[in-house]
């Protein structure tokens, strides 16, 4: 009988083994994966899209007026902050809303706003001081 308890535990260990060897030979199989190699780049056709420009022109006391270079033909995401970076109005021009839009900021205390235009293919910002017209030639001519 201890013999064949020998017999039985060299035999399990045999088939342990085996089996190691058998699941060790799945995985490596599994590994090797056959793909095309890559011979070409390509690239996007509306990667070399050109920006829409846009203007910003002060209309007094933190009033301003957003002016398009021409007119948008998809959603146009408009965010515009204070001077601190806080984000003061998330606003969107669809191709309907034409060439320009104004913004009356005259509830705040900034006078200098950042505007950032732009949507999936490009993104613009640009600084605007809205002071009220004719302040600064009044304070530059007081300091001659």
């Amino acid at each position: 009988m201890d013999e064949e308890t020998r017999t039985h535990k060299f035999l399990l260990q045999l088939i342990l083994l085996m089996a190691f060897f058998y699941m060790g030979s799945l995985l490596v199989k599994a590994q090797i994966v056959g793909r095309p190699i890559e011979t070409t780049i390509s690239f996007p056709k509306d990667l070399n899209t050109p920006t829409t420009d846009f203007s910003l022109q002060s209309l007094g006391n933190k009033k301003f007026k957003l002016l398009l270079e021409k007119p948008n033909n998809q959603l146009t995401d408009v965010k515009i902050y204070d001077i601190l970076g806080n984000l003061i109005l998330h606003d969107r021009l669809s191709p309907e809303d034409g060439k320009q839009k104004n913004y009356d900021f005259t509830h705040l205390n900034s006078k200098i706003f950042v505007v950032e235009v732009g949507n999936a293919k490009y993104n613009k910002t640009k600084s605007i001081y809205a002071n009220p017209q004719g302040n600064m030639e009044k304070s530059a001519a007081l300091e001659e």
